[in-house]
């Protein structure tokens, strides 16, 4: 009985997942509502809640973002700040656009201008928060320690997110590896950033 459970969990899982990529693709976020994510499904709203609080909740949850937060989770601030090649950028950041241009369907969407101001919000806090929570290991005695850390991760999620956002409504005219190598430059040269790595 047990295993029959997981199997309909499973199955409705995929069926939320398939509804969201088809609204996303031929609608865009405007349309994203639990109603008509249930319609398309072909599943009931009390379904959808059983498995995730809200549409930001499945967004975060969906193997796409996962999949970007796990390649942002090891860059550690230190080995970025020490990355002196300056024709490259550094690899997990690469790593990182490859993955939003492979796709990019999804993640347009996501980061569409017209997207909810909370889905936004909720982005630059999951993007700020890696940063921040590196920041915080690796230079516990810095005054950074000392900021409210709301606005830290303000700080530095809303950067990540207003160039990752611009690459997309540009058509990503610039390459993965190039846009890359921008973001790379942007954060080892930020006053806030190198005052505190400077003696490494």
């Amino acid at each position: 009985m047990e295993r029959s459970t997981d199997l309909r969990a499973v199955r409705s899982r995929k069926l939320i997942e398939q509804a969201l990529t088809d609204i996303l693709s031929n609608q865009g976020t405007k349309e994203l509502t639990v109603k008509n994510l249930s319609q398309k499904a072909g599943i009931n709203r009390g379904t959808f809640y059983l498995h995730y609080k809200d549409i930001f909740d499945l967004i975060e949850q969906t193997e796409w973002m996962r999949g970007l937060l796990e390649i942002f989770e090891p860059i550690r601030l230190s080995d970025l700040m020490k990355h002196s090649d300056e024709k490259s950028p550094f690899p997990a950041i690469a790593d990182a656009f490859r993955y939003l241009h492979r796709h990019a369907s999804f993640f347009k969407a996501v980061f569409h201008p017209s997207a909810p101001v909370e889905l936004r919000e909720r982005l630059q806090y999951l993007v700020g928060t890696r940063l921040y929570e590196s920041l915080k290991q690796e230079q516990p005695g810095s005054s950074w320690s000392v900021q409210p850390a709301g606005y830290i991760i303000a700080y530095l999620g809303s950067g990540q997110f207003g160039l990752i956002q611009h690459w997309f409504m540009t058509g990503r005219t610039l390459p993965s590896d190039e846009i890359a190598l921008m973001l790379t430059r942007f954060i080892r040269n930020s006053p806030c950033l190198s005052h505190h790595f400077s003696g490494n």
